[in-house]
Formats: C-alpha cells, sequence, structure tokens
C-alpha cells in the first residue's frame, strides 16, 4: 500500500514528514506530489518525489473539458502510484485533490496540517441526511469525481468511517470532525548566519489570489516597513506573490535607505523559527506569525492595517471563519 502525500508548502512537507515518522510508514511506500512549483532545498528525502504542478494547475478550470481532465488525473495516479494507496491532502477543496481521493484506487483520505489559524467555516459539518445521501449517490454510485468546493463536506468522505488528522496542535482541526494526531516537525540545522536582532517581514500571497485589493495592500506594506524597518531588514515573500510586487515591497525598503535581504523561497522559514530564539516577525496574517509566537519569538502583527481597509479582505475571513492573530491569542 503506497501513501501519496500532497505537498503544496512547507508547512505540509514538515508536517507529512513527521506523519511518515508517526506512522513509521516505511519510505519505500511514501510518495511526495508537490504542487504549486513547491521546493525545499534545505531537507533531503529518500521518498519518490513527483511534481505535479502542471496538472495540479490544470485542473482549476475543470468543468472545461471536464471528461479529459479525469482521465488525465486517473493516468497520472496509474503511472506515479500505480497501485492502491492512502491519500494525505491539506484539504479537499481543489478539484485534482478531489480527483485524487474519488480514483478507485484511493483506500482513505487523512488531513495533513497546511496553515495555522484555525478556521471555523471551511467545513461544512451539518448536511441533512437526505444531502448527505445524494451526494454519496453521485459520488459512489453514479461515478461522478467531483463536489462542491469546500474543504470538507459531510457525506462526501464516504470510503471510510473514521477521517484522521495529523497536525504539530488539536487547534488546527479543531472544527474539522477528525481524531486529530498531534505529530512533531523534523529538526534540521541550517547552515545560515542571521542576524537575530534584524527584523523579519513576512509578506502574503493575497494579491494574486484575490484576497486584497492590490493598492490597499501596498499601502499597508509601505506603512508597516515605514514604522518598524531597522537598518538591516529581512523579507520573507509568499510564493504566491508574482516578481513585480516583490520589487514595488523591496523598494519600500531601498528608497528609505534600509538594507533588506530577501529569504529564498526555497528554505522553509519553519526551520528559523525552530533554530534560532528570540527574533522578532512582522507581518500581517501568515501563519508564520503564528508559528513564530507559539515558539517564543517576538510578533508585531499588523492585520488591522488590511482588516479595516479592505472589505474584499474582510469578506474572506468572514466566509472562512478565520481565526485573526488577535483573537487566536485574545491581544
Amino acid at each position: 500500500m503506497k501513501h501519496a502525500f500532497v505537498i503544496n508548502s512547507h508547512t505540509t512537507f514538515l508536517t507529512s514528514c513527521g506523519v511518515v515518522e508517526y506512522l513509521r510508514i516505511c519510505g519505500d511506500d511514501v510518495i511526495f506530489i508537490y504542487t504549486r512549483k513547491y521546493k525545499n532545498c534545505i531537507s533531503e528525502i529518500s521518498y519518490k518525489v513527483i511534481d505535479a504542478t502542471e496538472i495540479c494547475d490544470s485542473c482549476e478550470n475543470i468543468i472545461e473539458n471536464y471528461g479529459q481532465k479525469v482521465l488525465d488525473v486517473d493516468n497520472f495516479i496509474n503511472k506515479y502510484i500505480g497501485e492502491k494507496y492512502y491519500l494525505y491532502v491539506p484539504h479537499l477543496w481543489h478539484w485534482f485533490f478531489q480527483l485524487l481521493y474519488t480514483n478507485k484506487q484511493c483506500r482513505k483520505v487523512s488531513y495533513v496540517q497546511e496553515g495555522g489559524p484555525a478556521q471555523s467555516k471551511v467545513y461544512i459539518n451539518d448536511v441533512s441526511f437526505i444531502d448527505r445521501i445524494k451526494s454519496f449517490i453521485r459520488l459512489a454510485l453514479l461515478h461522478q469525481r467531483i463536489f462542491e468546493s469546500k474543504w470538507y463536506i459531510k457525506g462526501c468522505i464516504y470510503k471510510q468511517q473514521c477521517l484522521d488528522s495529523y497536525a504539530i496542535n488539536d487547534a488546527y482541526f479543531h472544527y474539522l470532525p477528525s481524531r486529530n494526531h498531534t505529530v512533531q516537525w523534523p529538526s534540521v540545522k541550517l547552515d545560515i548566519n542571521i542576524d537575530t536582532k534584524a527584523p523579519i517581514f513576512v509578506f502574503d500571497g493575497y494579491v494574486k489570489n484575490g484576497l486584497v485589493e492590490y493598492n490597499i495592500y501596498m499601502d499597508a506594506c509601505k506603512k508597516v516597513i515605514t514604522q518598524y524597518a531597522g537598518g538591516t531588514n529581512y523579507v520573507k515573500f509568499h510564493p504566491a506573490q508574482e516578481q513585480e510586487e516583490r520589487n514595488t515591497i523591496l523598494s519600500f525598503f531601498v528608497d528609505n535607505g534600509y538594507n533588506v535581504n530577501a529569504m529564498t523561497d526555497a528554505i522553509p522559514t519553519e526551520y528559523v523559527i525552530l533554530q534560532f530564539s528570540f527574533l522578532t516577525f512582522i507581518g500581517f496574517t501568515s501563519s508564520l506569525l503564528y508559528y513564530a509566537h507559539d515558539k517564543g519569538h517576538n510578533v508585531i502583527c499588523c492585520e488591522d492595517e488590511i482588516i479595516n481597509n479592505s472589505s474584499t479582505f474582510r469578506k474572506y475571513l468572514d466566509d472562512c471563519g478565520f481565526m485573526t492573530y488577535k483573537e487566536t491569542y485574545k491581544a
């Protein structure tokens, strides 16, 4: 039996490694399926790694040529997995993830942590009994392969009686009706030097994902940089941030005479959080702020700069039931 993990972030990578260790899975049975052009130049693993970015992205418009895309994913599974498997995903919102689950070779699905804050409305737990029966008929008997795009919908996890989840604490999957297991991230020693007195600014992929207006986000970044930048600064961009957006943010430092160092996407900042002590992290709502807080670092959360100025972002928070930093830590 293979164990297929969908990896879309450093957090998912680290948690998946923790799951392999927790379940004592034989390395030969592990497959890491990378999406979103994921890269990790720090951790050397012996597991089979498949880059599924292209086929995953193609499923974003699955309604167009649905039958061919289902066939493409099934062919991908046959080629790279080739036998029965357990699936581990951060959620079932993405249609590519759903097709991995509804493939006949998949025996069950489990959830793996990909973020920091809990979200209460991404899980649909109040589906009526009739709707659950309809979902079962549609998925299991009529062989339809996709369902409504939510992280979880009651009645759609039809291949198993119990749903397992894996996270570094019990808070993240608090609203998911699962049996949660606490795992540990692997310990890795970074061969890098960091000025521990320099602040680390953490930015987000909200503009590309349509969650915040470009001008509002840039204004917030400029204000926060002006207020908190020191002589030397580190910047951690989100993988979804385009180069033009990154250059604009970097210019806010340079134009004011501040030294700035952009941290590579391939180095998990989670490792920096684990390895170093008493760093200062500055940002808006990135999961990294939550991890940094929990590990005892100094965190300056400026989420109000976006929340107070963007109705689009407020709607996103409300739609997801997103627990803000201040709500989480009662700041």
